[in-house]
Protein backbone atom coordinates (compact mmCIF):
# COMPACT_ATOMS: atom_id res chain seq x y z
CA UNK A 1 0.00 0.00 0.00
CA UNK A 2 2.78 2.42 0.89
CA UNK A 3 4.37 1.89 -2.52
CA UNK A 4 1.35 3.62 -4.03
CA UNK A 5 2.71 7.00 -2.98
CA UNK A 6 6.44 6.55 -3.66
CA UNK A 7 6.10 7.91 -7.19
CA UNK A 8 2.87 9.94 -7.18
CA UNK A 9 3.67 11.38 -10.62
CA UNK A 10 3.06 7.92 -12.08
CA UNK A 11 -0.04 6.90 -10.16
CA UNK A 12 -2.04 10.10 -9.69
CA UNK A 13 -3.90 9.65 -12.99
CA UNK A 14 -4.57 6.00 -12.15
CA UNK A 15 -5.88 7.04 -8.74
CA UNK A 16 -8.18 9.56 -10.44
CA UNK A 17 -9.47 6.88 -12.82
CA UNK A 18 -10.07 4.48 -9.90
CA UNK A 19 -11.89 7.17 -7.91
CA UNK A 20 -14.07 8.08 -10.91
CA UNK A 21 -15.18 4.48 -11.47
CA UNK A 22 -15.61 3.93 -7.72
CA UNK A 23 -18.29 6.64 -7.64
CA UNK A 24 -20.59 3.91 -8.98
CA UNK A 25 -19.90 2.00 -5.73
CA UNK A 26 -20.71 5.13 -3.72
CA UNK A 27 -24.14 5.24 -5.39
CA UNK A 28 -24.45 1.49 -4.76
CA UNK A 29 -23.91 2.21 -1.05
CA UNK A 30 -26.67 4.84 -1.21
CA UNK A 31 -29.10 2.33 -2.71
CA UNK A 32 -28.26 -0.18 0.02
CA UNK A 33 -28.47 2.34 2.85
CA UNK A 34 -31.65 4.19 1.76
CA UNK A 35 -33.94 1.67 3.47
CA UNK A 36 -32.28 2.18 6.88
CA UNK A 37 -33.40 5.80 7.46
CA UNK A 38 -35.94 5.81 4.59
CA UNK A 39 -38.29 2.96 5.53
CA UNK A 40 -38.93 4.04 9.16
CA UNK A 41 -39.58 7.60 7.92
CA UNK A 42 -41.91 6.32 5.17
CA UNK A 43 -43.88 4.16 7.63
CA UNK A 44 -44.20 7.05 10.11
CA UNK A 45 -45.47 9.41 7.40
CA UNK A 46 -48.07 6.90 6.13
CA UNK A 47 -47.75 8.59 2.73
CA UNK A 48 -47.79 5.22 0.95
CA UNK A 49 -49.88 2.35 2.39
CA UNK A 50 -47.56 -0.64 2.91
CA UNK A 51 -47.99 -4.12 4.36
CA UNK A 52 -45.25 -5.90 6.32
CA UNK A 53 -44.57 -7.97 3.23
CA UNK A 54 -44.17 -4.78 1.14
CA UNK A 55 -41.64 -3.38 3.62
CA UNK A 56 -39.60 -6.58 3.51
CA UNK A 57 -39.68 -6.86 -0.29
CA UNK A 58 -38.95 -3.17 -0.99
CA UNK A 59 -35.93 -3.34 1.33
CA UNK A 60 -34.56 -6.62 0.00
CA UNK A 61 -35.34 -6.53 -3.74
CA UNK A 62 -32.21 -4.63 -4.97
CA UNK A 63 -29.85 -7.64 -4.56
CA UNK A 64 -32.31 -9.82 -6.49
CA UNK A 65 -32.52 -7.26 -9.30
CA UNK A 66 -28.71 -7.10 -9.25
CA UNK A 67 -28.61 -10.68 -10.57
CA UNK A 68 -30.36 -9.54 -13.75
CA UNK A 69 -28.13 -6.47 -14.04
CA UNK A 70 -24.95 -8.51 -13.68
CA UNK A 71 -26.04 -10.82 -16.53
CA UNK A 72 -26.74 -7.85 -18.84
CA UNK A 73 -23.51 -6.06 -17.91
CA UNK A 74 -21.24 -8.41 -19.86
CA UNK A 75 -22.61 -7.68 -23.36
CA UNK A 76 -22.78 -3.93 -22.61
CA UNK A 77 -19.16 -3.86 -21.45
CA UNK A 78 -18.09 -5.69 -24.60
CA UNK A 79 -20.14 -3.64 -27.09
CA UNK A 80 -20.22 -0.15 -25.53
CA UNK A 81 -16.94 -0.24 -23.61
CA UNK A 82 -16.17 0.14 -19.90
CA UNK A 83 -16.21 3.96 -19.80
CA UNK A 84 -19.43 4.43 -21.74
CA UNK A 85 -21.25 1.78 -19.69
CA UNK A 86 -20.31 3.51 -16.43
CA UNK A 87 -21.52 6.83 -17.86
CA UNK A 88 -24.88 5.45 -19.03
CA UNK A 89 -25.82 3.64 -15.79
CA UNK A 90 -25.95 7.02 -14.03
CA UNK A 91 -29.24 7.78 -15.85
CA UNK A 92 -31.25 4.77 -14.54
CA UNK A 93 -29.72 5.30 -11.09
CA UNK A 94 -31.17 8.84 -10.97
CA UNK A 95 -34.49 7.70 -12.42
CA UNK A 96 -34.82 5.01 -9.75
CA UNK A 97 -34.28 7.47 -6.91
CA UNK A 98 -36.74 9.94 -8.48
CA UNK A 99 -39.42 7.24 -8.73
CA UNK A 100 -38.93 6.52 -5.03
CA UNK A 101 -39.02 10.22 -4.11
CA UNK A 102 -42.26 10.89 -6.03
CA UNK A 103 -43.92 7.60 -5.03
CA UNK A 104 -47.63 7.77 -4.32
CA UNK A 105 -48.19 4.02 -4.66
CA UNK A 106 -46.16 0.97 -3.59
CA UNK A 107 -45.62 0.00 -7.26
CA UNK A 108 -43.48 3.12 -7.79
CA UNK A 109 -41.32 2.12 -4.83
CA UNK A 110 -40.94 -1.39 -6.25
CA UNK A 111 -39.98 -0.14 -9.73
CA UNK A 112 -37.54 2.43 -8.33
CA UNK A 113 -35.81 -0.13 -6.11
CA UNK A 114 -35.70 -2.73 -8.92
CA UNK A 115 -34.18 -0.17 -11.30
CA UNK A 116 -31.53 0.89 -8.78
CA UNK A 117 -30.86 -2.74 -7.87
CA UNK A 118 -30.30 -3.69 -11.51
CA UNK A 119 -27.77 -0.86 -11.80
CA UNK A 120 -25.91 -2.32 -8.81
CA UNK A 121 -25.45 -5.44 -10.95
CA UNK A 122 -23.96 -3.23 -13.69
CA UNK A 123 -21.76 -1.21 -11.32
CA UNK A 124 -19.79 -4.04 -9.72
CA UNK A 125 -18.24 -5.65 -12.84
CA UNK A 126 -18.02 -2.37 -14.77
CA UNK A 127 -16.04 -0.50 -12.10
CA UNK A 128 -13.84 -3.49 -11.23
CA UNK A 129 -12.92 -4.20 -14.84
CA UNK A 130 -12.29 -0.51 -15.57
CA UNK A 131 -9.96 -0.18 -12.55
CA UNK A 132 -8.27 -3.51 -13.27
CA UNK A 133 -7.53 -2.55 -16.87
CA UNK A 134 -6.37 1.00 -16.07
CA UNK A 135 -4.08 0.25 -13.11
CA UNK A 136 -0.55 -1.15 -13.07
CA UNK A 137 -0.43 -4.55 -11.36
CA UNK A 138 1.87 -3.20 -8.62
CA UNK A 139 -0.85 -0.78 -7.45
CA UNK A 140 -3.92 -2.66 -8.67
CA UNK A 141 -4.69 -4.19 -5.27
CA UNK A 142 -4.61 -0.81 -3.52
CA UNK A 143 -6.66 0.93 -6.23
CA UNK A 144 -9.11 -1.98 -6.22
CA UNK A 145 -9.78 -1.20 -2.55
CA UNK A 146 -11.17 2.21 -3.58
CA UNK A 147 -14.46 0.49 -4.39
CA UNK A 148 -14.95 -0.69 -0.80
CA UNK A 149 -14.08 2.78 0.56
CA UNK A 150 -16.53 4.53 -1.76
CA UNK A 151 -19.22 1.96 -0.91
CA UNK A 152 -18.80 2.80 2.79
CA UNK A 153 -18.77 6.52 1.94
CA UNK A 154 -22.10 6.18 0.12
CA UNK A 155 -23.63 4.42 3.13
CA UNK A 156 -22.36 7.14 5.49
CA UNK A 157 -23.65 10.00 3.28
CA UNK A 158 -27.10 8.39 3.20
CA UNK A 159 -27.14 7.91 6.98
CA UNK A 160 -26.17 11.56 7.57
CA UNK A 161 -28.70 13.04 5.11
CA UNK A 162 -31.43 10.63 6.25
CA UNK A 163 -31.04 11.81 9.85
CA UNK A 164 -32.28 15.29 8.89
CA UNK A 165 -34.76 14.87 6.01
CA UNK A 166 -37.81 12.63 5.33
CA UNK A 167 -37.72 9.59 3.03
CA UNK A 168 -38.83 11.36 -0.16
CA UNK A 169 -36.44 14.32 0.20
CA UNK A 170 -33.63 11.82 0.88
CA UNK A 171 -34.41 10.07 -2.42
CA UNK A 172 -34.52 13.39 -4.31
CA UNK A 173 -31.12 14.42 -2.94
CA UNK A 174 -29.59 11.03 -3.75
CA UNK A 175 -30.87 11.28 -7.35
CA UNK A 176 -28.34 14.09 -7.98
CA UNK A 177 -25.22 12.05 -7.12
CA UNK A 178 -25.19 9.92 -10.31
CA UNK A 179 -24.41 13.14 -12.22
CA UNK A 180 -20.97 13.06 -10.51
CA UNK A 181 -20.36 9.61 -11.96
CA UNK A 182 -21.35 10.75 -15.45
CA UNK A 183 -19.11 13.83 -15.31
CA UNK A 184 -16.10 12.02 -13.82
CA UNK A 185 -16.22 9.19 -16.37
CA UNK A 186 -16.66 11.68 -19.22
CA UNK A 187 -13.16 13.03 -18.42
CA UNK A 188 -11.56 9.56 -18.31
CA UNK A 189 -10.18 7.63 -21.30
CA UNK A 190 -11.44 4.23 -22.40
CA UNK A 191 -9.29 1.32 -21.17
CA UNK A 192 -6.38 0.24 -23.42
CA UNK A 193 -7.51 -3.40 -23.28
CA UNK A 194 -10.99 -2.66 -24.69
CA UNK A 195 -9.57 -0.40 -27.40
CA UNK A 196 -7.13 -3.13 -28.44
CA UNK A 197 -10.00 -5.65 -28.55
CA UNK A 198 -11.64 -3.35 -31.11
CA UNK A 199 -8.37 -3.01 -33.13
CA UNK A 200 -8.00 0.67 -32.21
CA UNK A 201 -4.28 0.41 -31.52
CA UNK A 202 -3.34 4.10 -31.71
CA UNK A 203 -6.11 5.11 -29.31
CA UNK A 204 -5.09 2.30 -26.98
CA UNK A 205 -1.50 3.53 -26.92
CA UNK A 206 -2.60 7.12 -26.17
CA UNK A 207 -4.87 5.87 -23.39
CA UNK A 208 -2.06 3.85 -21.79
CA UNK A 209 0.37 6.79 -22.06
CA UNK A 210 -2.18 9.09 -20.39
CA UNK A 211 -2.74 6.60 -17.55
CA UNK A 212 0.97 5.94 -16.94
CA UNK A 213 2.15 9.55 -17.27
CA UNK A 214 3.75 11.56 -20.07
CA UNK A 215 7.33 10.59 -19.14
CA UNK A 216 6.78 6.85 -18.69
CA UNK A 217 8.15 4.42 -21.26
CA UNK A 218 5.12 2.26 -22.09
CA UNK A 219 6.73 0.39 -25.01
CA UNK A 220 7.35 -2.86 -23.12
CA UNK A 221 4.03 -2.81 -21.29
CA UNK A 222 2.08 -2.05 -24.47
CA UNK A 223 3.72 -4.92 -26.35
CA UNK A 224 3.00 -7.30 -23.46
CA UNK A 225 -0.59 -6.06 -23.36
CA UNK A 226 -0.98 -6.70 -27.10
CA UNK A 227 0.53 -10.16 -26.72
CA UNK A 228 -1.77 -10.95 -23.83
CA UNK A 229 -4.83 -9.80 -25.79
CA UNK A 230 -3.76 -11.92 -28.75
CA UNK A 231 -3.22 -14.89 -26.45
CA UNK A 232 -6.70 -14.45 -25.02
CA UNK A 233 -8.25 -14.21 -28.48
CA UNK A 234 -6.53 -17.41 -29.58
CA UNK A 235 -7.25 -19.42 -26.44
CA UNK A 236 -9.53 -22.40 -26.71
CA UNK A 237 -13.17 -22.08 -25.72
CA UNK A 238 -13.98 -23.37 -22.24
CA UNK A 239 -15.77 -26.70 -22.25
CA UNK A 240 -18.49 -27.24 -19.59
CA UNK A 241 -16.90 -30.50 -18.41
CA UNK A 242 -13.70 -28.61 -17.56
CA UNK A 243 -15.60 -26.80 -14.77
CA UNK A 244 -16.04 -30.15 -12.99
CA UNK A 245 -12.30 -30.79 -12.66
CA UNK A 246 -10.97 -30.75 -9.11
CA UNK A 247 -8.51 -27.94 -9.88
CA UNK A 248 -11.48 -25.74 -10.92
CA UNK A 249 -14.29 -27.00 -8.69
CA UNK A 250 -12.36 -26.85 -5.40
CA UNK A 251 -11.48 -23.12 -5.68
CA UNK A 252 -15.07 -22.36 -6.73
CA UNK A 253 -16.54 -24.22 -3.74
CA UNK A 254 -14.09 -22.55 -1.35
CA UNK A 255 -15.01 -19.12 -2.72
CA UNK A 256 -18.76 -19.80 -2.60
CA UNK A 257 -18.44 -21.04 0.98
CA UNK A 258 -16.73 -17.77 1.95
CA UNK A 259 -19.49 -15.79 0.20
CA UNK A 260 -22.14 -17.74 2.13
CA UNK A 261 -20.36 -17.18 5.44
CA UNK A 262 -19.86 -13.48 4.66
CA UNK A 263 -23.55 -12.81 4.04
CA UNK A 264 -24.90 -15.11 6.76
CA UNK A 265 -22.93 -13.12 9.31
CA UNK A 266 -25.87 -10.72 8.91
CA UNK A 267 -23.88 -7.73 7.67
CA UNK A 268 -26.43 -6.56 5.12
CA UNK A 269 -29.35 -7.01 7.52
CA UNK A 270 -27.49 -4.64 9.84
CA UNK A 271 -26.71 -2.12 7.05
CA UNK A 272 -30.26 -2.19 5.65
CA UNK A 273 -32.01 -2.05 9.05
CA UNK A 274 -29.61 -0.10 11.30
CA UNK A 275 -32.19 2.49 12.35
CA UNK A 276 -34.77 -0.26 12.98
CA UNK A 277 -32.33 -2.16 15.21
CA UNK A 278 -31.63 0.90 17.38
CA UNK A 279 -35.36 1.71 17.41
CA UNK A 280 -36.21 -1.78 18.72
CA UNK A 281 -33.36 -1.66 21.23
CA UNK A 282 -34.75 1.56 22.74
CA UNK A 283 -31.18 2.77 23.19
CA UNK A 284 -30.61 5.85 25.34
CA UNK A 285 -28.72 7.43 22.40
CA UNK A 286 -30.63 8.91 19.46
CA UNK A 287 -31.15 6.21 16.80
CA UNK A 288 -30.06 8.45 13.91
CA UNK A 289 -26.90 9.55 15.71
CA UNK A 290 -26.10 5.90 16.50
CA UNK A 291 -26.57 5.03 12.83
CA UNK A 292 -24.23 7.83 11.71
CA UNK A 293 -21.57 6.64 14.18
CA UNK A 294 -21.86 3.12 12.70
CA UNK A 295 -21.38 4.58 9.20
CA UNK A 296 -18.30 6.58 10.24
CA UNK A 297 -16.71 3.58 11.93
CA UNK A 298 -17.39 1.40 8.88
CA UNK A 299 -15.69 3.93 6.59
CA UNK A 300 -12.62 4.28 8.84
CA UNK A 301 -12.36 0.52 9.38
CA UNK A 302 -12.55 -0.10 5.62
CA UNK A 303 -9.71 2.37 5.00
CA UNK A 304 -7.62 0.76 7.75
CA UNK A 305 -8.21 -2.70 6.28
CA UNK A 306 -6.32 -1.66 3.12
CA UNK A 307 -3.13 -1.57 5.17
CA UNK A 308 -3.79 -4.91 6.86
CA UNK A 309 -4.62 -7.19 3.96
CA UNK A 310 -1.07 -7.42 2.57
CA UNK A 311 0.65 -7.35 5.98
CA UNK A 312 -1.27 -10.09 7.78
CA UNK A 313 -2.20 -13.40 6.20
CA UNK A 314 -5.64 -13.91 4.71
CA UNK A 315 -6.39 -16.75 7.13
CA UNK A 316 -5.36 -14.75 10.19
CA UNK A 317 -7.56 -11.79 9.21
CA UNK A 318 -10.57 -14.06 8.62
CA UNK A 319 -10.03 -15.97 11.88
CA UNK A 320 -9.75 -12.83 14.02
CA UNK A 321 -12.63 -11.21 12.14
CA UNK A 322 -14.89 -14.24 12.64
CA UNK A 323 -14.15 -14.58 16.37
CA UNK A 324 -14.75 -10.89 17.15
CA UNK A 325 -17.90 -10.81 15.00
CA UNK A 326 -19.27 -13.83 16.92
CA UNK A 327 -18.55 -12.16 20.28
CA UNK A 328 -20.22 -8.88 19.25
CA UNK A 329 -23.33 -10.64 17.89
CA UNK A 330 -23.54 -12.77 21.04
CA UNK A 331 -23.53 -9.60 23.13
CA UNK A 332 -26.17 -7.93 20.92
CA UNK A 333 -28.38 -11.02 21.12
CA UNK A 334 -27.92 -11.12 24.91
CA UNK A 335 -29.12 -7.51 25.18
CA UNK A 336 -32.34 -8.25 23.29
CA UNK A 337 -32.87 -11.43 25.36
CA UNK A 338 -32.52 -9.50 28.62
CA UNK A 339 -34.77 -6.76 27.21
CA UNK A 340 -37.49 -9.37 26.66
CA UNK A 341 -37.01 -11.06 30.05
CA UNK A 342 -36.39 -8.07 32.34
CA UNK A 343 -38.16 -5.29 30.43
CA UNK A 344 -37.19 -1.65 29.93
CA UNK A 345 -34.95 -1.51 33.03
CA UNK A 346 -32.23 -3.08 30.87
CA UNK A 347 -32.20 0.03 28.65
CA UNK A 348 -31.22 2.19 31.61
CA UNK A 349 -28.25 0.07 32.65
CA UNK A 350 -27.14 -1.43 29.30
CA UNK A 351 -28.42 1.14 26.81
CA UNK A 352 -24.90 1.55 25.47
CA UNK A 353 -24.51 -2.16 24.58
CA UNK A 354 -26.31 -2.22 21.14
CA UNK A 355 -24.13 0.60 19.78
CA UNK A 356 -20.93 -0.86 21.25
CA UNK A 357 -21.76 -4.33 19.87
CA UNK A 358 -22.51 -3.05 16.37
CA UNK A 359 -19.38 -0.88 16.29
CA UNK A 360 -17.25 -3.88 17.30
CA UNK A 361 -19.03 -6.01 14.69
CA UNK A 362 -18.46 -3.43 11.91
CA UNK A 363 -14.75 -3.06 12.79
CA UNK A 364 -14.26 -6.82 12.82
CA UNK A 365 -16.20 -7.34 9.58
CA UNK A 366 -14.35 -4.55 7.75
CA UNK A 367 -10.95 -5.93 8.76
CA UNK A 368 -11.59 -9.41 7.39
CA UNK A 369 -14.82 -10.73 5.93
CA UNK A 370 -15.61 -7.50 4.03
CA UNK A 371 -12.75 -7.68 1.51
CA UNK A 372 -10.78 -10.90 1.96
CA UNK A 373 -13.40 -13.26 0.39
CA UNK A 374 -13.33 -11.19 -2.82
CA UNK A 375 -9.54 -10.93 -2.76
CA UNK A 376 -9.25 -14.69 -2.33
CA UNK A 377 -11.77 -15.18 -5.14
CA UNK A 378 -9.43 -13.35 -7.51
CA UNK A 379 -6.44 -15.34 -6.25
CA UNK A 380 -7.85 -18.88 -6.14
CA UNK A 381 -9.46 -19.07 -9.57
CA UNK A 382 -7.29 -20.36 -12.47
CA UNK A 383 -6.61 -17.62 -15.02
CA UNK A 384 -8.42 -19.43 -17.84
CA UNK A 385 -11.64 -19.74 -15.81
CA UNK A 386 -11.39 -16.54 -13.75
CA UNK A 387 -14.15 -14.63 -15.57
CA UNK A 388 -16.79 -17.36 -15.52
CA UNK A 389 -16.01 -18.52 -11.96
CA UNK A 390 -15.98 -14.90 -10.75
CA UNK A 391 -19.45 -14.38 -12.25
CA UNK A 392 -20.79 -17.56 -10.63
CA UNK A 393 -19.39 -16.64 -7.20
CA UNK A 394 -20.64 -13.04 -7.43
CA UNK A 395 -24.16 -14.16 -8.44
CA UNK A 396 -24.18 -16.61 -5.52
CA UNK A 397 -23.13 -13.76 -3.22
CA UNK A 398 -26.05 -11.60 -4.43
CA UNK A 399 -28.46 -14.50 -3.94
CA UNK A 400 -27.22 -14.95 -0.35
CA UNK A 401 -27.56 -11.19 0.21
CA UNK A 402 -31.19 -11.22 -0.94
CA UNK A 403 -31.96 -14.30 1.19
CA UNK A 404 -30.57 -12.81 4.40
CA UNK A 405 -32.24 -9.40 3.95
CA UNK A 406 -35.61 -10.84 2.89
CA UNK A 407 -35.68 -13.22 5.88
CA UNK A 408 -34.71 -10.62 8.51
CA UNK A 409 -38.29 -9.54 9.33
CA UNK A 410 -39.65 -13.09 9.36
CA UNK A 411 -36.81 -14.28 11.61
CA UNK A 412 -37.48 -11.46 14.07
CA UNK A 413 -41.13 -12.52 14.30
CA UNK A 414 -40.47 -16.25 14.71
CA UNK A 415 -37.16 -16.27 16.64
CA UNK A 416 -37.16 -12.84 18.24
CA UNK A 417 -34.38 -10.27 17.83
CA UNK A 418 -32.07 -12.21 20.13
CA UNK A 419 -32.62 -15.45 18.19
CA UNK A 420 -31.89 -13.68 14.90
CA UNK A 421 -28.55 -12.28 16.08
CA UNK A 422 -27.56 -15.56 17.72
CA UNK A 423 -28.34 -17.27 14.40
CA UNK A 424 -25.90 -14.89 12.67
CA UNK A 425 -23.40 -15.54 15.50
CA UNK A 426 -23.54 -19.29 14.87
CA UNK A 427 -22.56 -18.75 11.23
CA UNK A 428 -19.58 -16.66 12.34
CA UNK A 429 -18.46 -19.59 14.51
CA UNK A 430 -18.89 -21.96 11.56
CA UNK A 431 -16.80 -19.54 9.51
CA UNK A 432 -13.93 -19.67 12.00
CA UNK A 433 -13.82 -23.47 11.85
CA UNK A 434 -14.11 -23.49 8.05
CA UNK A 435 -11.21 -21.06 7.60
CA UNK A 436 -9.02 -22.91 10.11
CA UNK A 437 -9.53 -26.39 8.65
CA UNK A 438 -10.17 -25.87 4.93
CA UNK A 439 -8.90 -22.53 3.59
CA UNK A 440 -5.27 -22.43 2.33
CA UNK A 441 -3.08 -19.34 2.86
CA UNK A 442 -2.49 -17.35 -0.35
CA UNK A 443 -0.46 -14.42 1.00
CA UNK A 444 2.80 -13.94 -0.91
CA UNK A 445 2.02 -16.66 -3.46
CA UNK A 446 1.94 -16.03 -7.21
CA UNK A 447 -1.09 -17.04 -9.25
CA UNK A 448 0.93 -19.94 -10.65
CA UNK A 449 1.80 -21.21 -7.17
CA UNK A 450 -1.85 -21.02 -6.10
CA UNK A 451 -2.99 -22.92 -9.21
CA UNK A 452 -0.35 -25.54 -8.40
CA UNK A 453 -1.94 -26.15 -4.97
CA UNK A 454 -5.13 -27.42 -6.62
CA UNK A 455 -3.49 -29.16 -9.62
CA UNK A 456 -3.07 -32.93 -9.88
CA UNK A 457 0.40 -34.52 -9.68
CA UNK A 458 0.88 -34.60 -13.45
CA UNK A 459 0.20 -30.88 -13.79
CA UNK A 460 2.46 -30.11 -10.83
CA UNK A 461 5.33 -31.83 -12.65
CA UNK A 462 4.60 -29.76 -15.77
CA UNK A 463 4.59 -26.54 -13.70
CA UNK A 464 7.96 -27.45 -12.20
CA UNK A 465 9.50 -28.26 -15.59
CA UNK A 466 8.16 -25.17 -17.39
CA UNK A 467 9.20 -22.42 -14.98
CA UNK A 468 12.23 -21.24 -13.07
CA UNK A 469 12.63 -19.04 -10.03
CA UNK A 470 14.48 -15.73 -10.31
CA UNK A 471 15.09 -12.96 -7.84
CA UNK A 472 14.07 -9.49 -8.95
CA UNK A 473 16.77 -6.92 -8.28
CA UNK A 474 15.89 -3.55 -6.76
CA UNK A 475 16.92 -0.37 -8.56
CA UNK A 476 17.16 1.71 -5.37
CA UNK A 477 16.47 1.51 -1.66
CA UNK A 478 12.76 2.28 -2.15
CA UNK A 479 12.16 -0.76 -4.39
CA UNK A 480 10.80 -4.00 -2.99
CA UNK A 481 12.73 -7.23 -3.53
CA UNK A 482 10.42 -9.91 -4.89
CA UNK A 483 10.66 -13.54 -5.85
CA UNK A 484 8.90 -14.24 -9.13
CA UNK A 485 8.26 -17.40 -11.10
CA UNK A 486 8.52 -16.38 -14.75
CA UNK A 487 9.47 -17.90 -18.10
CA UNK A 488 13.05 -17.31 -19.24
CA UNK A 489 11.89 -15.36 -22.32
CA UNK A 490 10.54 -12.59 -20.11
CA UNK A 491 13.92 -12.18 -18.40
CA UNK A 492 15.64 -11.46 -21.70
CA UNK A 493 12.80 -9.12 -22.73
CA UNK A 494 13.15 -7.06 -19.56
CA UNK A 495 16.87 -6.50 -19.97
CA UNK A 496 16.48 -5.18 -23.52
CA UNK A 497 13.82 -2.47 -22.90
CA UNK A 498 14.66 1.14 -23.74
CA UNK A 499 14.28 3.91 -21.18
CA UNK A 500 14.80 7.15 -23.09
CA UNK A 501 12.48 9.49 -24.96
CA UNK A 502 13.50 12.84 -26.45
CA UNK A 503 15.98 13.62 -23.71
CA UNK A 504 13.71 12.56 -20.82
CA UNK A 505 14.63 9.80 -18.41
CA UNK A 506 11.69 7.47 -18.73
CA UNK A 507 10.08 5.47 -15.94
CA UNK A 508 9.29 1.83 -16.53
CA UNK A 509 6.77 -0.56 -15.09
CA UNK A 510 8.83 -3.70 -14.77
CA UNK A 511 6.31 -5.38 -12.51
CA UNK A 512 3.56 -5.07 -15.12
CA UNK A 513 3.04 -8.25 -17.12
CA UNK A 514 0.12 -6.87 -19.09
CA UNK A 515 -2.42 -9.25 -17.54
CA UNK A 516 -5.71 -8.20 -16.00
CA UNK A 517 -6.04 -9.29 -12.38
CA UNK A 518 -9.47 -9.52 -10.75
CA UNK A 519 -10.15 -6.83 -8.14
CA UNK A 520 -12.36 -7.27 -5.05
CA UNK A 521 -16.02 -6.50 -5.24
Amino acid sequence: MLRLFKNPRKVMVQMGAAAAASLSFMIMGMVRAWSSPGMPSLLDSKAVPLTESDVSWISSIPPLASLVGSLLAGPCLTILGRRRTLMLISIPYSLGFLLIGFASHSSMLYIGRILDGAMIGFSAPSAQIFIGECASPRVRGALGAFTAIFLSLGILITYVIGAFVPWNVLAWILSAFPALLFGAMYMMPETPSWLLSKNREEEAKKSLQFLRGAHTDITGEFERLKANMAKGANSQQIQPRELLKGSVLKPLLLSMALMLLQQFSGINSIIYFTVFIFQKAGSTMDKNLSTIIVGIVQLLATIASMFLVDRAGRRLLLLVSGVVMAISLAALGAFFYMLEVYGNDVQLTLGWLPLASLLLFIIAYSSGFANVPFLIMGELFPAKFRSILGSLASCFNLLCTFTIIRSFGDMNKTMGEYGTFWFYMSWCVVGVFFVYFFLPETKGKSFEEIERMFANKKKQQLYAAGAETTIGAAADKNDVFTVETIPRAHIDERSSQSHSNDGYDMDSDEEDNGEVVATPL
